[in-house]
């Protein structure tokens, strides 16, 4: 089974081609607010360095949100298209629950995404990466809170500093994240959304 990975949910864009567990090819470039000019030619040489032609794809699992609003967008519609051409259904990976499957911590983890000023996306997992809470946007205040709470072991993809607590920053584990996903439920290319968890910035300035 062959099947392609893709995140652009935050600043970096991470595609990646997978055959029978093993990982043909990888690419992980950071590129702020520049996702629209290079993902669909990273897609191509990720492709391309796995020698996989393009129809050969079996699975497409699509990092579909929280994130960046414009990065998810992106990601998103080339998922659909690449999912029409080869008319395959994609599997939709959330941002929070990829990283806290990344670590390897064996307990109650939170994963925690930098949004906006003092507010972030946070999610909460049992040692299955099962929902302890809903996935949200929340803010410090809130935060704070569901720490005290739960006492987790907190991770992100990014540079984080919270009231000084200790947040380990980590790597995405592709072949986890995969391995956790591939008996998850579908969806079709066309039914496929990315998962704002919020409004976009400038939809919520409108409101005011």
């Amino acid at each position: 089974m062959i099947s392609l990975f893709i995140d652009t949910s935050l600043s970096s864009v991470s595609i990646s081609v997978i055959k029978d567990n093993e990982i043909l090819s990888l690419i992980k470039k950071d590129i702020p607010n520049m996702h629209s000019i290079y993902t669909t030619s990273y897609l191509k040489k990720a492709l391309d360095d796995a020698n996989i032609n393009p129809l050969e794809v079996d699975n497409i699992y699509i990092v579909n949100g929280p994130g960046s609003f414009t990065g998810l967008r992106i990601g998103v519609t080339i998922a659909k298209t690449y999912g029409h051409l080869i008319d395959k259904n994609l599997t939709p990976v959330s941002t929070l629950k990829a990283i806290a499957i990344s670590s390897d911590y064996r307990g109650i983890i939170m994963s925690v995404i930098k949004a906006n000023k003092s507010n972030y996306y946070v999610g909460v997992y049992d040692k299955n990466y099962q929902n302890v809470i809903e996935e949200k946007f929340t803010n410090e205040s809130n935060l704070m809170d569901l720490i005290n709470k739960y006492h987790p072991y907190i991770v992100t993809t990014e540079d984080i500093n919270i009231n000084s607590i200790q947040i380990n920053k980590i790597n995405l584990d592709i072949l986890k994240i995969i391995n956790y996903y591939q008996d998850k439920e579908k969806v079709n290319y066309y039914a496929l959304v990315p998962n704002y968890l919020k409004q976009p910035q400038a939809v919520e300035d409108k409101k005011d």
